[in-house]
């Protein structure tokens, strides 16, 4: 039985719609209904989507607005957010950032990386610094994705366990990790466009591993500019072994610009193994990913040590599902990524497309009940004590009568 809650329950009573493209105008319009619903209780708020995007600092000044507390310091409203037809750019972003988001089932998810419009003529030293700007955008919105639907993406991997065995029967040569068979589940459930976008993220994840072996040939300094030093070699290295076969490789014929790239790609994958974030995952998630035995052996533990116990085994098992996250949420801002709901689902994105039962989201786990006695069952079950008790109560009589 399903009893319904009012925390992953879009409620049109308490909702404001945003259409259109999102713009200052827009803000403006949408800013008198979020404070009074506010001003009415700390309830959810829906969010209706329908845009092709806008200006990604007025999206952020929408999500402030919808997420912000009051004079009694009161925890900001639950934001549930619908894509009714579309939501592309920024709008996908706000889709993203509900504390529940759902997608209607023939809607479609638009990423994309970090975009400028220039009027003034461009110079090799302006497109230098642009070009720079742009990439530590995208970096940032990475990461700001990777915080947002973390718990999502984990959440699927949770649930995808049991399928596992069924997928290393199919594969019997190959040793296949969990992560491994976790990505198969997903290629498996996408669009042939989303496909493509899986690819580039299992393509930057290997690049990963073969950048990270590569440096730790290096030492590392307590300079932060001498441990650079020390990776930019390691890459060199890299690149002239890579492309040995290559008679026609150089770095001044591209290889340089493919140089910067690995850099960049070697720092954001040692940034994101080394994050709190990793152990926090393995913290809140990492007891699913243990076996009874192990979970015994951490269950009698100190308290003090428990967690510090939990993060050591889950730790090797969930980085590299991590690193391909984070490869992932970077893949997401290069290009036009169009994405169905179903597609959205299986990457993190969303946490449920309405009407898709086959689809598993956690509201139908909170929301479950166990459904009460049938009444039918019960009158039976009184009818038959009835019967047994008239048994009981013959038989007394028949020998009170001998």
């Amino acid at each position: 039985m399903i009893v319904p809650m009012d925390i992953f329950r879009p409620n049109p009573s308490r909702a404001v719609y945003v259409q259109g493209v999102i713009d200052e105008k827009l803000v403006y319009r949408l800013t008198p209904r979020i404070v009074f619903l506010q001003s009415q209780n700390r309830s959810p708020i829906t969010v209706y989507i329908d845009s092709v995007g806008g200006n990604i600092s007025h999206m952020e000044s929408l999500w402030r607005l919808l997420t912000a507390s009051n004079q009694d310091f009161a925890l900001p409203c639950r934001i549930i957010t619908v894509v009714t037809s579309r939501a592309a750019s920024a709008a996908a972003d706000l889709l993203s950032s509900g504390d529940y988001a759902i997608a209607l089932p023939q809607s479609t998810i638009l990423y994309h990386g970090s975009r400028t419009f220039r009027e003034m003529p461009m110079t090799v030293e302006t497109t230098s610094m642009l070009a720079q700007l742009l990439r530590m955008t995208n970096e940032t919105y990475a990461m700001e994705l990777v915080r947002k639907i973390e718990s999502r993406f984990m959440f699927r991997f949770m649930l995808s366990k049991d399928r596992f065995d069924d997928i290393r029967k199919k594969n019997p040569r190959k040793q296949m990790t969990d992560t491994e068979c976790f990505l198969a589940v997903i290629s498996d459930s996408l669009s042939a466009r989303a496909k493509k976008l899986f690819e580039t993220a299992r393509e930057r994840h290997g690049r990963y591993d073969a950048l990270l072996k590569a440096a730790k040939r290096k030492k590392a300094y307590k300079e932060v500019a001498k441990t650079e030093a020390a990776r930019i070699k390691a890459i060199v290295d890299f690149e002239v072994t890579n492309n040995k076969g290559d008679k026609d490789w150089t770095f001044q014929g591209g290889g340089l610009t493919r140089l910067t790239d690995d850099f960049f790609l070697l720092n954001e994958h040692l940034a994101s193994s080394q994050s709190d974030r990793l152990n926090a995952l393995c913290s809140q998630w990492g007891w699913f990913s243990l076996s009874k035995d192990e979970q015994a052996e951490v269950s009698q533990s100190p308290d003090a040590d428990r967690t510090k116990l939990l993060i050591n085994k889950v730790r090797p098992l969930l980085e590299p599902l991590w690193a391909f996250f984070v490869a992932l949420c970077h893949a997401l801002q290069e290009g036009d990524n169009e994405l169905t709901a179903t597609d959205a689902f299986w990457l993190g994105l969303i946490d449920e497309v309405m009407g898709d039962s086959g689809l598993p989201c956690f509201r139908l786990i909170a929301e479950y009940r166990a459904d009460p006695p049938k009444p039918e069952i019960a009158r039976g079950n009184e009818e038959s004590k009835t019967i047994s008790e008239r048994q009981v109560t013959g038989q007394t009589s028949d020998q009170a009568g001998r």
